[in-house]
């Protein structure tokens, strides 16, 4: 008897180590909807995309991403298109909304975590970290994070932006009086990491400029997001009321970004200040 029980103890050991690898395996199977281009970018960074079953339509990157089910936008979510998915986490940003349609989901007991950290370094940091907790992917959020610091020491801002930085104003939309970035926004986060300014540092949030008020930003480039480009001329970019006398007009210096590296401060930011760099590389003050 005791020979036997000597057997079957190996057996029972690799039994309870199967089961154990089958509860592990079932924790990291949420069905997961991310909620905002940036939570979902870091999901895909993570390679834990096996758990998304939906995202929002701001969740333009990577391609893979527009390739799954979308629950609507992040700012206009209805509980119906979220619910269809059957989610057991949702991953939001603090723009995600309604209110009422977040509590309703609150309701039907699906768990809902926020990523929210400040428009900086660290910031961007913080918001790889937080998702990798709430997906349980913790080692390869430690790694993400390593990877991403490493890339921002490589960045070395132009020298001669030292002796003043490049005044940069960002237009989100154009036609009548262009909305432009102030203080507080994703783009103007993005100049000071870059080691620019921004022209228009005195407003708050996005507001539209008056002619006047271009003329007096004297912006030496405008920054607009590849999707804008599309829908509008370059040459209508430089036809704007006040803009001709602005160094960017004169020299017709114009930098392109991607709406999410210019709008989401997310994993690929130190890329996002590379390329300004390589387009601002014949400014000097």
């Amino acid at each position: 008897m005791k020979r036997n029980i000597m057997r079957q103890k190996p057996l029972i050991f690799v039994v309870l180590l199967a089961l154990a690898s089958l509860s592990s395996s079932a924790s990291f199977a949420q069905r997961v909807v991310s909620v905002g281009g940036t939570v979902t970018e870091i999901v895909y960074l993570l390679d834990a995309q096996n758990q998304l079953v939906a995202s929002d339509t701001s969740s333009i990157y990577p391609d893979a991403a527009n390739k799954i089910p979308k629950v609507g936008y992040q700012r206009t979510l209805s509980a119906e298109g979220v619910l269809s998915v059957h989610p057991e986490l949702l991953l939001i940003t603090p723009a995600a909304g309604p209110a009422k349609v977040l509590q309703q989901l609150k309701d039907t007991n699906i768990e809902i975590v926020s990523i929210d950290a400040p428009d900086t370094k660290q910031g961007i940091l913080d918001k790889v970290s937080q998702v990798a907790l709430a997906l349980n992917q913790e080692k390869a959020g430690k790694q993400a994070v390593d990877d991403i610091q490493q890339a921002f020491d490589k960045l070395t801002t132009p020298k001669a932006w030292s002796k003043r930085p490049p005044r940069l104003l960002f237009v989100l939309q154009m036609g009548g009086a262009p909305m432009v970035a102030g203080q507080g926004t994703a783009p103007d986060a993005l100049f000071h990491l870059a080691g620019a300014s921004n022209a228009v540092s005195s407003i708050k949030g996005y507001k539209p400029l008056t002619p006047e008020a271009i003329l007096l930003a004297q912006p030496d480039a405008i920054v607009v997001t590849q999707q804008g480009r599309t829908r509008a001329s370059e040459e209508a970019i430089w036809s704007l009321p006040g803009m001709a006398s602005t160094p960017a007009a004169k020299a017709q210096r114009l930098v392109t970004l991607d709406a999410l590296l210019a709008l989401g401060l997310g994993p690929r930011t130190p890329h996002a200040i590379e390329l300004i760099h390589q387009q601002l590389e014949d400014w000097a003050p």
